[in-house]
């Protein structure tokens, strides 16, 4: 296989890469090839014929239906990968240009197609309703929650701690020392001893600024970031439900937890 011949092949046609990706579903014959991509099949057996010659797919001689190889299969992820991800990045243009994307690591950012299907919640004329509120509306009925967060809303501590203490709810927080301090200002004596004993809960500091603040449950996942001067942007969050998108925030929190001291 030629590097720099598949990938000219492959991104100068969009029926050769197309009619790969209609195969990698299930082998297929040229008329069903032909039914799903839509073009002639003059066209789709030039593309067949080109992705024959570079081994990403072949052909029974019984059945006559088109399947990949291994290296068509290794190809097609690629770019079933790469649309995925072009996708999340137009989808929301003038989110990612507007912000800081420094708090997400590099082989995150690389598969931020993992967040296709995601929406974003954004304060407008027509939705006065702030992304934090719609987070906790979603927070509720969540088996258990992780989370990173460099910024404190007042209502937080007390609905985190309702979860935790009255629902059961499994909680691991990472936060910044400032916050944790402020967490502590702001809760009861007795309340932070109620957290201390509850094996359900665990609290985290981390001496860096995460530049992101995240929560991943069962149910979803809500992102949100800051922008370049270094301020929270509290109009927009991204949130997804889909279970490439939780595996994705899971990850992130993972990346985060390695560098935090427990705390509680």
């Amino acid at each position: 296989m030629n590097t720099d011949n598949v990938l000219k092949m492959i991104l100068t046609s969009n029926v050769r890469y197309r009619v790969l990706l209609a195969i990698s579903e299930r082998p297929k014959t040229l008329g069903e090839i032909h039914e799903e991509v839509g073009s002639t099949k003059s066209t789709i057996s030039h593309a067949l014929s080109d992705l024959m010659e570079e081994k990403l797919i072949t052909q029974d001689p019984e059945t006559k239906k088109y399947y990949l190889t291994n290296l068509g299969l290794l190809v097609s992820g690629q770019i079933r990968s790469m649309i995925d991800a072009l996708e999340v990045i137009k989808s929301f243009e003038d989110f990612w240009l507007a912000h800081d994307l420094s708090g997400i690591p590099e082989p995150l950012l690389l598969r931020i197609g993992d967040l296709k299907g995601a929406k974003i919640h954004r304060v407008t004329p027509e939705s006065l309703r702030p992304p934090h509120q719609v987070f906790m509306e979603l927070l509720k009925t969540s088996e258990w929650v992780k989370g990173v967060s460099p910024i404190l809303f007042t209502d937080y501590p007390r609905e985190f701690m309702s979860l935790a203490l009255e629902k059961g709810v499994d909680i691991e927080i990472i936060t910044t020392p400032k916050v944790y301090e402020k967490l502590i200002e702001m809760s009861e004596p007795e309340v932070v001893g109620l957290v201390k004993e509850a094996p359900n809960v665990r609290l985290y500091i981390i001496e860096e600024n995460p530049k992101v603040a995240f929560t991943v449950t069962n149910n979803f996942l809500s992102l949100g970031l800051f922008f370049p001067n270094g301020t929270y942007d509290m109009t927009s969050d991204i949130i997804a439900t889909t279970e490439r998108a939780k595996r994705w925030g899971i990850e992130l929190f993972e990346h985060y937890k390695k560098n935090a001291k427990r705390v509680l």
